[in-house]
């Protein structure tokens, strides 16, 4: 609470007889302003970078640029229509954000109370109202653009909401439902900022990011395995057991990555000394992943933030087989999130 104030300079008060003159300093100004309660704003503003997961954020830029620059006139780059699609996406995805955690918040009380919207550092009218801004922002550059984008919204915007209401109970089609929504629809619309319709060469790597971000989802869900199981939540872990969701991972990363390694050859684009640097890197990082998610729980940290570095790996390396993409922005695509990755605390790429 801001204090009231006076008027500036000296206030001059009547002295009663043999009374002892009181000095006054000049007191503040009247502003029309109250003072904004710091510890409030930065705890708000922290609640809003809880939500967004800056982490995370950083990788759409990377899925969204490879989408359009596949989909553009030759595989190459189109500043004009490239920035753009990152950009929106940027907005889809922290609309997504904001709507997936203000429709599972009755679920987080029990499960999740210390995030944002349970502990109350974040309005849940704040995030609906956020996620309803950036969905009509997007819905609207989307259609100016290309109409044929929205249809990949949609898509998106429906297997959220399924996963929110009912599929996260139904083991890995919620998994599932939250891979290809995340990152296969995103690369997809991007798509068509560039194309009429996403071309053939978009499909294997959109499918293939599709399947990590399953991978993504399910490993998360194996973290939280026993919270789950004590609310009644059916994800795959509590209906299958830790042995059998490692080995559905292990299924989806094979998947993956025999998807991006076809995908030279599918799209006729020859695989470059950064392709193959940055595939094999991913590849070694699931691998690990894997590794120690056998040894849930006491590997499961570990596992998810070297998962994240994958997730910046493998669309990097899909976007160095781009015809007439700069080695700059391939590498700045990639580098940058993986910084933004190790400067995060360890305490936050867990959650």
């Amino acid at each position: 609470m801001g204090e009231r104030s006076g008027g500036e300079g000296d206030v001059e008060t009547e002295q009663q007889p043999g009374a002892v003159p009181v000095q006054r300093g000049p007191e503040p100004a009247l502003t029309s302003e109250l003072p904004i309660p710091t510890p409030l704003l930065r705890h708000r503003l922290a609640a809003h970078a809880e939500t967004l997961r800056p982490y995370d954020l950083v990788t759409v830029p990377l899925v969204a640029g490879l989408g359009a620059v596949l989909a553009g006139p030759g595989g190459g780059v189109v500043p004009d229509r490239v920035v753009p699609a990152m950009v929106n996406s940027l907005v889809a995805w922290s609309a997504g954000l904001y709507a997936a955690d203000y429709l599972t918040r009755h679920d987080d009380i029990v499960t999740k109370p210390h995030r944002p919207i349970p502990s109350g550092r974040l309005p849940g009218t704040h995030a609906r109202n956020l996620a309803v801004l950036g969905t009509v922002a997007t819905v609207v550059v989307t259609a100016a653009v290309n109409w044929h984008g929205l249809l990949f919204i949609a898509a998106a915007v429906l297997a959220q909401a399924a996963y929110a209401r009912r599929l996260k109970d139904a083991g890995l089609w919620g998994d599932l439902a939250i891979g290809l929504s995340a990152w296969t629809f995103a690369l997809l619309t991007a798509a068509t900022f560039t194309a009429p319709w996403p071309p053939p060469a978009t499909w294997p790597p959109a499918l293939a990011l599709g399947l990590q971000g399953t991978f993504s989802n399910t490993l998360l869900a194996l973290g939280d395995l026993e919270t789950d199981r004590a609310v009644g939540c059916r994800t795959l872990p509590v209906r299958v057991g830790p042995r059998r969701t490692v080995a559905t991972m292990t299924a989806c990363a094979a998947l993956a990555y025999a998807l991006a390694a076809l995908t030279p050859g599918i799209t006729g684009h020859p695989p470059t000394t950064l392709y193959v640097t940055l595939l094999t890197t991913a590849v070694l990082l699931a691998a690990t992943c894997l590794l120690l998610a056998r040894t849930a729980p006491h590997g499961l940290a570990r596992a998810t933030e070297l998962h994240l570095y994958e997730r910046v790996a493998l669309p990097g390396a899909l976007l160095a087989l781009a015809d007439g993409t700069p080695l700059a922005l391939t590498l700045t695509l990639t580098v940058a999130p993986a910084c933004v990755l190790a400067l995060t605390p360890r305490a936050m790429l867990r959650d």
